[in-house]
């Protein structure tokens, strides 16, 4: 048995017996890729079951930081004891230079956990930091062997500053000079060439980190190891001079410490890659290259919903000049503004940006299917950046860009649609998605509802465009469970936000002086 609906010139409705709804009549359907669901105005109120937290969206417990942390230290203390066991130490030394190298990790691990806590904020973001500190420690004393220049711990220093944080890029000096100073010592140097090799490690690790916080491009970060060589070399040299050693007993070292440099440079970024792969780091370099309009997404975007890539463009403007003003990775919003919607490439004709000015394919369907479809982008984005193997952190913010929020549009409408005292389902406007967890998430989450907003006024003025902002932004954080509880974000900062928000809208959307009919003009 086949139902019908009409309703006069409107397209005739096939209910069949499966529940699927097919249009018989009236213009042609849109091909959406699925099934029209049958409306469901009195459907009982059920709780909606909220996805698990993915693993990468969970703050590392302090136990598993330690934990690790201390595995590393087991691992680069064996490898000290081994040398220095192989030199024939007394066991007494070997015991002070193995707790010299604990306070020294101990002097890391507690500053990472209690002020570089986002660094190390995930499970793979560890593994990579316990990783570099092997590479930076374990080989030492065995290249030391051949000359005390020859280290391996600018590299892990370049790869930490470009891909993780540059404090913590910086700390590494620590535990590195303590376990150089050592082995140079164990090796029989009785000169000042422990603590020469000391203050240089520290100074080569200042330098390298400054010259990479200007600019963090593959090519930097040669130009950044080279200057970590060359000053690494001087402050040797300048040590052993104010301690009155003769230079032919040293003249190697600083060659081996310029030389040892330029080389980390040069394996920094040929393993760049292969860390962003495996870690599914952001780096910068990695950043600059998806922002690329070649990228098979974006050119996607650009030819199948033009209109969601203007309105990505303009999210991303505002997302990175309000990051800007907050202090929280602005490449990092910019690029993921310019992926969030990358969902809707699965049915672009679903979004008003794509659609035609005189044709809503939602005037033809229910608010239950309609907030479905819409529905459906968020998680689609994040199933087509999974398939593209982008960074982690750009797919969290692109699961999180509309947390767990209402569709009120559609929820409103079923409610006027719906029978006197029928119950709606809330949980079916819902995202299953959660809140922003972090500065970029929850500032790529307001840069787009504010877009959005500001998008749908007809010929706003400033004034205008601050309230609407204000209210949206309000909304988010006032509102009984709110959005942005969950991130990071202070008051403080959500006033910089709206107002970096209202600086970009005004440059947007500036008056433009009235051009004369050119036919009445006679120009050449």
């Amino acid at each position: 048995m086949e139902n019908k609906m009409e309703n006069g010139g409107s397209p005739v409705i096939e209910i069949r017996p499966d529940g699927t709804m097919v249009k018989t009549s009236g213009p042609a359907a849109p091909q959406l890729g699925v099934q029209y669901e049958t409306p469901r105005p009195a459907a009982p109120k059920t709780k909606q079951k909220k996805e698990k937290l993915p693993k990468e969206k969970r703050k590392l417990a302090l136990a598993w930081i330690l934990i690790l942390l201390g595995l590393t230290y087991a691992v680069a203390a064996a490898a000290l004891s081994f040398f220095l066991v192989m030199e024939a130490w007394p066991t007494t030394g070997i015991i002070g230079a193995d707790i010299a190298l604990l306070l020294s990790f101990g002097a890391f691990a507690l500053y990472a956990a209690m002020r570089q806590r986002d660094a190390i904020s995930s499970m793979r973001k560890m593994l990579f930091l316990c990783f570099l500190m092997l590479v930076a420690l374990v080989p030492m004393a065995f290249t030391m062997k051949l000359n005390i220049g020859v280290m391996t711990f600018m590299l892990s220093v370049l790869l930490l500053a470009i891909m993780a944080n540059e404090k913590v890029a910086i700390l590494t000096a620590i535990p590195v000079s303590v376990t150089a100073a050592v082995t140079a010592r164990a090796l029989g140097d009785m000169t000042a060439a422990p603590i020469a090799l000391t203050l240089a490690i520290i100074i080569a690790c200042m330098t390298a980190v400054l010259a990479l916080s200007m600019n963090k491009t593959r090519g930097a970060t040669v130009i950044a190891s080279l200057a970590a060589g060359v000053a690494a070399a001087v402050s040797y040299v300048a040590v052993m001079i104010a301690f009155d050693e003769e230079l032919a007993s040293y003249w190697l070292t600083p060659i081996c410490l310029l030389g040892s440099c330029i080389l980390s440079g040069l394996l920094a970024v040929g393993l760049m890659p292969v860390c962003e792969s495996v870690f599914s780091i952001a780096s910068d370099a990695r950043l600059n290259e998806l922002l690329n309009n070649n990228n098979p997404l974006l050119k996607r975007l650009m030819t199948e919903a033009p209109g969601t890539y203007q309105h990505s463009l303009l999210v991303a403007n505002l997302a990175e000049s309000a990051a800007e003003a907050i202090g929280a990775n602005a490449l990092l919003c910019r690029v993921a503004a310019c992926y969030h919607d990358v969902g809707k490439l699965n049915n672009p004709q679903c979004f008003k940006e794509n659609q035609s000015p005189d044709r809503n394919i939602h005037d033809e369907l229910d608010p239950y299917t309609s907030a479905k479809l819409i529905i459906a982008h968020q998680q689609d984005g994040v199933n087509l950046l999974e398939k593209a193997k982008l960074p982690r952190d750009i797919i969290r913010i692109v699961g999180e860009h509309h947390g767990d929020s209402v569709m009120v549009y559609f929820y409103d409408k079923a409610k006027k649609q719906a029978p006197e005292g029928a119950v709606i389902d809330e949980a079916a406007f819902r995202y299953p998605s959660h809140k922003p967890t972090t500065k970029e998430s929850a500032i790529s989450m307001l840069a787009d509802c504010c877009e959005a907003a500001v998008r749908s006024m007809k010929n706003p003025t400033i004034e205008e465009i601050t309230d609407k902002v204000r209210d949206v932004i309000m909304h988010k954080w006032d509102k009984r469970d709110s959005m942005l509880w969950d991130s990071p974000l202070s008051f403080s900062d959500i006033k910089k936000i709206e107002a970096s928000f209202i600086k970009t809208f005004a440059a947007l959307h500036h008056e433009r002086i009235k051009y004369p009919d050119l036919k009445g003009v006679d120009v050449r």
